[in-house]
């Protein structure tokens, strides 16, 4: 091999080092960038509002959804602010549709299986300290609670007070 050959042979190695380089800084960046996406989302919870918000349009299905999303935000955010009605996804009739659904015979009350399944059932976190049998009463007002908390939650990640 002459002399030159060798030469051009180790400048495109050492060229072929910069680019790697550069390129493994790029995606460490990238990376980086990536990392605070993710972790900027998770702290929000900003995939749960999202969801949270078009599953409330897709089931009110509004004529005028950019209307009915301001409106909707409006009330989420008074909700948050103390005032104002919880602009919950399940109003008392589908709660009460859910409890019936689970309380067949009419009995009045649910076992402690019953209610944790109602409360999985509508994406809640059950409550941990249940009796063998809860009251249709108790357990309907315990879902109304805990759908307000869970959207008070929700609506509060991130914010610093």
């Amino acid at each position: 091999m002459s002399g030159q050959n060798k030469e051009n042979q180790f400048i495109d190695h050492e060229l072929c080092k910069c680019f790697e380089s550069n390129n493994l800084h790029e995606e460490n960046e990238n990376f980086n960038s990536m990392t605070r996406v993710e972790n900027y989302f998770r702290e929000r919870r900003i995939n749960e509002l999202i969801q949270f918000l078009l599953t409330k349009l897709l089931v009110d299905a509004p004529n005028k959804p950019i209307l009915y999303m301001e409106k909707l935000l409006n009330e989420c955010m008074l909700f948050r602010a103390g005032h104002g009605i919880p602009p919950v996804l399940y109003g008392d009739s589908h709660l009460e549709a859910i409890m019936k659904s689970f309380d067949p015979g009419q009995r009045g009350w649910l076992s402690e299986g019953q209610t944790r399944r109602v409360f999985i059932t509508l994406g809640l976190k059950p409550p941990i300290n249940l009796d063998e049998q809860i009251p249709c009463n108790v357990v309907f007002e315990s879902l109304k609670k805990a759908q307000e908390n869970e959207l008070f939650e929700l609506l509060s990640a991130g914010y610093k007070y």
